[in-house]
């Protein structure tokens, strides 16, 4: 399962989602930047890292990528909430939700997760 946010405010719902999984479920946290950004890339990773809990360090993959194109294959428009994905091995999305973490959109990540 990846979560894309694509604004600083978003860790709020980003936590509120690991959170409404429980600790048994993988999580990636992927935060997604223009590519007009890599340059900077490692004072942008050095100031998450230091906002984040070192055990979480290791799910938090950025990526520098044209976020429009990013968005326009997942269907989505805009930026305003982060997006919830659980993919299969292929590629293939088998859910996605945005925003914060609502029971029905909880339930429907859980079962895409669970193979339902």
């Amino acid at each position: 399962m990846v979560i894309l946010a694509f604004r600083m405010r978003h860790q709020r719902d980003v936590d509120a989602w690991a959170a409404a999984l429980g600790p048994d479920v993988p999580v990636v946290e992927a935060p997604v930047m223009s590519r007009r950004w890599r340059r900077a890339a490692g004072w942008i990773e050095g100031g998450m890292a230091s906002g984040t809990p070192a055990a979480a360090h290791g799910r938090v993959w950025c990526a520098y990528a044209p976020v429009r194109g990013v968005l326009a294959d997942l269907g989505v428009t805009g930026t305003g909430d982060i997006v919830v994905v659980v993919a299969d091995r292929s590629g293939r999305i088998r859910a996605m939700a945005r925003g914060a973490p609502a029971p029905a959109a909880v339930g429907t990540i859980r079962a895409a997760l669970a193979g339902r």
